[in-house]
């Protein structure tokens, strides 16, 4: 499991970090998620995968807490095909109970097409979480599934914009959209994350529309949990 901090770009602070899988070969060296990934989604291997660095996290978190060490709320992945198993809800909960970490250090991220498919189950599962203390992230906002209805009605506490909307970020017609969207979800109570940032021209733009915090290259790579 690997670490991407998370960071407020006024400052400069860790204000967290996501949870990420890495595949260290041993002859290979390191592999792409891009290569693996696919592959274990389409055999559904993916929501072992998906269980073994939920439950590296919280072990880190309700380690460190235990020893009164610093913590940073740490987000995870929920896969398409996982947010709809039955027992995904209970097993996140009974994570957080077993390393006995709170749950508002834990956000659970699921892509914007996730939640585009079956949604009212989604929905409800999203929302028996956020009951419980969790925070819900959308990642990959703006890819081409929004709308603005899902907006009115998704249970989202986070919404983390897509790279894509950074790229060319010296047009004016890009200035346009990014301005808007941060925007329309600063006036919809909710808190925006820039996915991507690479450069000072960015992170200036981004705060100037009145997004303040970030993943991306210009801050941190990803890197393994230790070092994080």
């Amino acid at each position: 499991v690997y670490i991407q901090p998370k960071v407020n770009m006024e400052t400069g602070a860790i204000i967290g970090g996501e949870a990420l899988i890495r595949w260290r070969h041993p002859e290979l060296g390191m592999i792409s998620p891009m290569d693996f990934i696919p592959v274990i989604e389409k055999d559904g291997f993916i929501i072992n995968v998906d269980v073994y660095v939920w439950n590296e996290a919280f072990k880190m978190l309700g380690r460190r807490q235990a020893a009164g060490k610093k913590v940073v709320p740490i987000s995870v992945n929920i896969s398409r095909l996982h947010a709809h198993q039955d027992d995904m809800v209970k097993c996140i909960r009974g994570m957080g109970i077993e390393h006995g970490v709170s749950p508002d250090l834990v956000g659970l991220e699921v892509t914007e097409s996730g939640f585009s498919n079956n949604t009212t189950v989604l929905f409800e599962r999203m929302q028996q979480l956020r009951d419980f203390g969790f925070s819900v992230h959308m990642d990959d906002f703006g890819k081409g599934h929004s709308t603005l209805t899902m907006l009115k009605n998704e249970p989202v506490d986070v919404i983390k914009l897509d790279r894509d909307f950074l790229r060319q970020i010296e047009n004016a017609k890009n200035q346009v959209v990014v301005r808007n969207t941060v925007g329309m979800l600063n006036a919809l109570d909710v808190h925006v994350i820039a996915e991507g940032v690479e450069t000072q021209e960015q992170a200036d733009f981004l705060i100037q529309c009145g997004c303040y915090d970030a993943q991306g290259f210009y801050y941190y790579r990803p890197m393994p949990m230790e070092e994080f």
